[in-house]
């Protein structure tokens, strides 16, 4: 199943431990609007994406509903005996960390010397 922009945003919210009502005082979107976010009833706008995902210490794309690199990472979690994986979290870090890697590499060969 596909996670939507609201699902990945009420992920991470949930995930910090961090209430609706903790968010708006983090960002200057109301409570109602975040849960209309959350629920699909309303898009957010990309300048609540990028306020969001600052306040939940996470990558934008981290938080869009499609992306072409996240949606073709394929991995394996490894896990204890009988324990299950969180799919979506082993997924969206192991995202994270190519985007720090594309990142990284884009600012080492701006400072290089050609």
């Amino acid at each position: 199943m596909t996670m939507t922009t609201g699902d990945r945003i009420k992920h991470y919210r949930t995930q910090n431990g961090m209430s609706q009502r903790a968010l708006e005082e983090k960002i200057d979107l109301s409570q109602s609007t975040i849960t209309r976010i959350e629920n699909g009833d309303r898009a957010v706008k990309p300048y609540e994406l990028s306020a969001i995902a600052m306040a939940l210490g996470c990558p934008e794309s981290s938080l869009m509903e499609t992306h072409p690199l996240r949606d073709r990472v394929q991995y394996a979690a490894r896990t204890a005996i009988g324990k299950h994986p969180d799919t979506e979290s082993v997924k969206d870090h192991l995202f994270y960390l190519l985007e720090m890697d594309n990142y990284l590499t884009r600012a080492l060969k701006a400072i290089q010397p050609a």
